[in-house]
């Protein structure tokens, strides 16, 4: 069944306008009402699935002669073709090429190459399982499939033809199994997912059994899926893994259609919406192989806990690489993402173990997600995240993108967990993400609108961390940080219930809950890291960047706050600019000082020990760009019009600086204007009679 996609971006920056611009309803994509899975193990099997992120077993042991130990489980081989010959064919290519040339497990990363010892055992490996291959695709080696058991892949392309014939609103299940999301909209049950796994999915691993129907009006407290419709483990502490020396040696393919050759070729049409799709699916392992060409999602999970990815690729699917839904201790690392409309990653809706975790998380504060070693690239996001609560990305590299990374509090229906809170964003290289997707030749297709030439956005955060990265070469903001009011979240308020903790003061009862408790601090901007050099993929894809010889690569404004009145607790300290002092970083500016060119500061907060130093004054001139903005692409091109769609001067340009001085003389003549006066007038009654 398709799901309906929108512009969440949009309705962010009408939110951010107070309500004096209200763009049309935007929805991202839909979900049954979900539920955040209970965080303990499930004792229930042995061992215990989920309550923590699953361990992947070797790939040599998947060619013991006996389970070593119990609960380990049956392996299951799959090749490719009739005979089996073609994927031993393709693994002993694979390996003597990881023997003689090496490869890379992510463009930004050096070469890897094997020794003779490793190629002997990989090669030992992989003809034992070419004995032991008995299915010719993955979805039959799932269905054999049971609690604690494994599949390898072995070196091929999947295409999956029987779950390609599946019909579409299969009518077994639609409208028969749709179930009502809080805002009345029929969306797939899990019953539905159960029965016709393939209307969506070309792979599809149901992790527990259907005992009973959802409920008729879904619960407000998300946390635990309702025990009337939460069945036993049948394929828990499930792990595929692909058997070559690269993920792209496996290659699970839902595109038809091809252009170019090679794992980054791209699809021209889509034969299904998920190449894999893992719905309460606890323990869940995958690694080592590529999902590729679906109308929307490579991998999709939702409603489970604990998740490992290793050595995972997302290349060309429409809406999003990876997408994780109200699932629980999650780990995705060394992956590499490219060509999605909106997000290389998504974990949404996620658990409340941040700020405003309740009892339901004995262990919390904890981080329920992390993102690690992976490149995040070429797409319109490299990372997004609808309610991203406590997600950590750490030590990868986001480049070439649109945007950066994204994450946003508007509610959409099914996503739980408002305001978004307790990100964390460090040690990271986040640069030239200067990609124009908008652009009528461009490769990608964007289903988002966030500004060309950034490296964060964050729309209604509250209490992230930021620190430790390196900003650079992103020409029009290295960060974003502005407000999201609580009536537009969700066209009406947030979706399930509100826990407490939420960092803005009085909120949610007073119904400005987004954009506090932020704080940006230790990262080196417009510098890049001694012995840098620039990943291949931006030449490939034409995406502009600086020289990575130049002793300085600047961003086009290091940070941008646009200090709506009603936050408190934002800091920003111990940055260092180009100059490798804090008077080098560059501000968003006000009336009479021009963004981009120091000194512009912001709010140190006593070196991050003091945010009551911190409070939003309300700048007009800025809230007027972000209404220019939520209006979408338009052709205007004054200083305080939207330039978001058009890519921005190389910072350090003399039409660079020209811009920056334009917006500082039009930013001091309509604060000063009628029109500057009714929008602070109309701001200060939002947030009195919120007060009140």
């Amino acid at each position: 069944m398709a799901r309906a996609r929108g512009n969440r971006w949009k309705a962010a920056l009408g939110a951010t306008a107070i309500g004096l611009v209200v763009p049309g309803a935007a929805l991202a994509h839909l979900e049954r009402p979900s539920y955040w899975p209970d965080p303990a193990p499930d004792a229930s099997i042995t061992p215990a699935a989920g309550g923590g992120v699953p361990a992947a077993r070797s790939l040599s042991s998947a060619v013991t002669k006996r389970r070593s130990a119990r609960g380990s489980g049956r392996v299951r081989v799959v090749c490719d073709g009739a005979n089996r010959k073609r994927s031993f064919q393709l693994a002993k290519a694979s390996i003597r090429q990881a023997r003689t040339q090496g490869f890379r497990v992510r463009p930004s990363q050096p070469e890897v190459r094997y020794s003779a010892k490793k190629a002997r055992q990989m090669l030992s490996i992989n003809r034992r399982l070419h004995g032991r291959c008995r299915f010719n695709s993955v979805q039959k080696a799932v269905d054999a499939s049971g609690n604690n058991d494994r599949i390898v892949i072995m070196p091929g392309r999947y295409l999956e033809p029987e779950s390609r014939r599946q019909p579409k609103n299969d009518p077994r299940c639609s409208p028969g199994l749709l179930q009502k999301d809080a805002s009345g909209d029929p969306t797939p049950s899990y019953e539905y997912q159960v029965t016709c796994p393939h209307d969506q999915n070309l792979v599809y691993v149901a992790g527990r059994a259907v005992v009973g129907k959802p409920l008729a009006e879904p619960r407000a407290d998300r946390q635990g899926i309702p025990e009337q419709e939460l069945g036993p483990c049948v394929r828990c502490n499930l792990q595929i893994e692909g058997s070559g020396p690269k993920a792209e040696d496996v290659i699970i393919d839902a595109g038809d259609k091809y252009e170019g050759e090679g794992p980054e070729a791209k699809p021209l049409d889509h034969a299904k919406d998920v190449v894999m799709r893992v719905d309460r699916g606890d323990g869940f392992v995958g690694r080592n192989f590529l999902m590729r060409g679906a109308r929307e999602h490579g991998f999709y999970t939702e409603e489970t806990d604990g998740v490992l990815l290793d050595r995972t690729k997302f290349f060309w699917n429409a809406d999003y690489g990876h997408l994780a839904f109200t699932s629980d201790h999650q780990l995705v690392k060394n992956c590499d993402g490219m060509g999605a409309g909106d997000a290389v990653i998504y974990p949404g809706g996620t658990p409340e173990t941040g700020s405003q975790a309740t009892g339901f998380y004995p262990d919390a504060p904890r981080k329920n997600t992390v993102i690690t070693k992976c490149d995040m690239r070429n797409s319109a996001l490299g990372y997004s995240g609808s309610m991203g609560n406590a997600v950590r990305i750490t030590d990868n590299h986001i480049y070439g993108n649109t945007t950066g990374i994204a994450s946003d509090t508007l509610s959409s229906a099914g996503h739980p967990g408002f305001p978004a809170d307790s990100a964390e964003v460090d040690h990271n290289f986040i640069y030239a993400n200067n990609f124009n997707t908008y652009d009528k030749a461009s490769p990608v297709k964007p289903l988002v609108t966030v500004p060309i030439g950034t490296g964060i956005v964050y729309a209604g955060m509250n209490d992230a961390r930021i620190h430790d990265n390196w900003f650079f070469d992103n020409w029009r903001f290295a960060t974003m940080l502005f407000a999201v009011p609580d009536a537009l979240t969700n066209f009406g308020g947030p979706e399930g219930a509100v826990f407490p903790g939420v960092s803005c003061a009085g909120a949610p009862e007073i119904p400005l809950s987004t954009s506090c408790g932020n704080h940006q601090f230790d990262n080196r901007m417009g510098k890049a890291p001694p012995g840098f050099e620039y990943p291949e993929p931006l030449e490939r894809y034409g995406v502009p960047h600086g020289e990575a010889d130049r002793s300085t690569l600047p961003n086009g404004t290091d940070f941008w706050w646009d200090e709506f009145l009603s936050n408190r607790a934002n800091c920003w300290y111990d940055n260092v600019g180009p100059g490798g002092t804090p008077a080098s970083i560059t501000g968003p500016g006000d009336a009479g000082r021009a963004p981009g060119l120091p000194p512009n500061l912001l709010p140190d907060c006593g070196g991050g020990e003091n945010e009551g130093l911190s409070i939003g004054n309300g700048d007009v001139a800025k809230e007027q760009y972000l209404i220019n903005c939520s209006e979408g692409p338009s052709a205007a091109t004054g200083p305080l019009d939207c330039d978001w769609y058009t890519p921005p001067a190389r910072p350090g340009s003399a039409s660079a600086a020209a811009r920056s001085r334009e917006v500082a003389v039009a930013s001091q003549q309509f604060a000063r204007s009628a029109e500057g006066r009714r929008l602070r007038q109309r701001m200060e009654a939002l947030v009195a009679g919120a007060g009140g």
